[in-house]
């Protein structure tokens, strides 16, 4: 997006910094003198300019700003008008869901007060996996995306290389995985203890893999500290490297690390869940199983998942984001029951892949985001669901 910085927390000084630098309208801004949403004409305009920055690389659009029709450089804050800010919202919010097929996730809106009952308003779009977007109302059934001059309507070619897109993305984040996975198999850089499963998570911006622009090591580093980034909950020493910045929990531990690269993909890897020959001692006569620690993955993880939220925050990433976990040598590994009467498995394969998480909104709560995880991880070792949740509702372990 424009700004490198939360929607929530953009600032009438915000808006005067584009001005001040004459900010023109590109691919990913423009600027919108009033809201006009009255006549169908100004609808189909309207819903025209959502769908295209989906279909794009998204971005946002500024109402309540005067520019320069030439130049297209905003020149002055006049806001729109409105009677309730939750009512505008839930308006438009309805009408878009309503007239844009399919629906176009996570969109974000801001409103910041010039006087009583007028304010700049914020539409902030995300780049779509699902595009492309087509307008439907009212007889206007067209796709529409965007360049630098603005939005157009798609042709025929744009159409058929957006409908494969979202395969050849899919396919792309597999190869990225598949690709990593072996590297980390061979102990390429010499990581991690090997002769151990390994559980491997990956949050792969969507942005990773359809822009060219990249994070800076400043970057990185600044919203590391703010964010309080670590190896999967573990200390950790930092390092530079070529693609990004390296966390390794101590200095020849070689349990956990983590790799926070410039293109916004994170990699993180632990052995730390896990332990051979471990006594099951609630049972009799006690079994000998090699174990995964069930309270350590949820507990580390959902961490994990608010700081790195805070981090892609600092660093200006929205979502949707993908989140991929998986363990690599996992075959024979289970987590133990709390319960004599619970009948547990394992793991019948060296490599588990647990589906991809497709999150569209940091506002949930991180143990709800992740539980479709933690089921995938359970279900793995003979259970029905994750031992974490009762009625849905997460209770812990």
């Amino acid at each position: 997006m424009i700004f490198n910085k939360q929607i929530d927390k953009l600032n009438i000084e915000d808006i005067q910094s584009l001005i001040d630098n004459s900010v023109c309208e590109n691919k990913k801004l423009e600027y919108k003198k009033e809201l006009n949403i009255l006549t169908d004409s100004d609808k189909k305009e309207f819903l025209a300019d959502i769908s295209s920055f989906a279909n794009a690389n998204g971005g946002d659009i500024i109402f309540g700003v005067e520019e320069d029709d030439n130049e297209k450089i905003p020149s002055k804050i006049l806001g729109i008008k409105f009677e309730n800010e939750d009512v505008l919202i839930r308006k438009l919010e309805d009408f878009i869901r309503q007239s844009i097929e399919p629906t176009i996730l996570n969109i974000d809106y801001k409103i910041i007060m010039v006087e009583e009952k007028k304010g700049v308003l914020i539409i902030r779009i995300p780049q779509s996996l699902i595009a492309p977007h087509r307008v439907e109302y009212k007889g206007h059934n067209k796709f529409y995306t965007r360049n630098n001059k603005g939005k157009y309507q798609m042709d025929v070619n744009e159409l058929r290389i957006s409908f494969n897109s979202g395969l050849s993305l899919e396919k792309r984040i597999e190869e990225f995985k598949m690709e990593r996975y072996c590297e980390i198999l061979a102990n390429k850089y010499d990581k991690l203890i090997i002769d151990s499963p390994i559980f491997v998570i990956h949050y792969i911006p969507l942005v990773s893999f359809n822009e060219l622009s990249q994070l800076t090591i400043k970057n990185i580093d600044e919203a590391m500290n703010k964010s309080n980034s670590k190896a999967l909950g573990y200390g950790y020493s930092k390092r530079i490297t070529i693609d990004g910045i390296a966390i390794d929990y101590k200095e020849n531990d070689k349990s956990s690390y983590a790799i926070y690269n410039k293109n916004g993909i994170i990699e993180k890897a632990t052995t730390n869940f896990f332990k051979k020959n471990f006594a099951v001692e609630n049972i009799r006569p006690t079994p000998i199983i090699d174990m995964i620690n069930g309270y350590q993955i949820i507990n580390k993880i959902i961490e994990d998942f608010k700081e790195v939220k805070e981090y892609f925050y600092s660093v200006g990433i929205s979502s949707p984001i993908i989140i991929s976990c998986s363990i690599l040598n996992a075959k024979g590994f289970t987590i133990p029951s709390n319960d004599f009467f619970d009948i547990y498995g394992e793991i019948d394969r060296d490599l588990l892949l647990i589906d991809n998480l497709y999150v569209d909104n940091f506002d949930i709560e991180a143990e709800y985001i992740l539980k479709p995880i933690f089921d995938s991880i359970w279900n793995a070792c003979g259970y029905d669901s994750c031992k974490a949740y009762k009625n849905e509702k997460y209770i812990g372990l």
